[in-house]
């Protein structure tokens, strides 16, 4: 079994950030929800939420959304970059393999997060990323050194096996 030349594991934060946001907008409109539902049934004689069932749902909505959090983190926490000699390879639900012999030039992207968390996502093609990642600058040349040695020994291989063919054709000489 083939080691990995480098190992990098996601930026945690930078992937929970989104998913925060979303989860705490969902929550502030159930809370509008229920309170229009409350509104609506003022008309029918209710005053306004009790203050215990007010504190109730606010509890439960933070509950909700810590767990999401700590679920994400354990979830994310597993995913990881594996740099091969050939290849990366995404370890996330499933495994998804990019060879260097489909790589162009990795682009580098940062959206607002990113910039939040000085993180930074590689473009390596329209179907796999490498990111969010700290110190991406730092992994895209990195990566780019990585492609050019695998092209270089690929290259050098192809001499060798050309050379090979030749050699055993004369025939040895004393």
């Amino acid at each position: 079994m083939e080691l990995p030349q480098y190992t990098l594991k996601p930026h945690i934060n930078s992937m929970l950030a989104p998913w925060i946001m979303k989860l705490l907008g969902l929550s502030i409109l159930f809370y509008g929800g229920i309170f229009a539902v409350v509104k609506v049934g003022m008309l029918s004689g209710i005053d306004s939420i009790p203050p215990t069932i007010n504190l109730f749902i606010v509890a439960v909505l933070i509950t909700a959304v810590a767990s999401q959090v700590v679920i994400y983190h354990v979830k994310f926490g597993k995913y990881r970059y594996l740099f091969f000699t050939d290849r990366i390879e995404y370890q996330a639900k499933k495994t998804i393999t990019f060879r260097f012999l489909d790589f162009q030039e990795a682009t580098l992207k940062q959206g607002a997060f990113n910039k939040m968390f000085n993180t930074g996502t590689l473009v390596l093609s329209k179907d796999f990323k490498v990111g969010p990642i700290p110190d991406a600058k730092q992994m895209k040349g990195y990566l780019e050194q990585l492609v050019k040695y695998y092209r270089y020994s690929r290259g050098k291989a192809r001499v060798v096996a050309a050379a090979q063919p030749a050699q055993a054709q004369q025939p040895a000489q004393r």
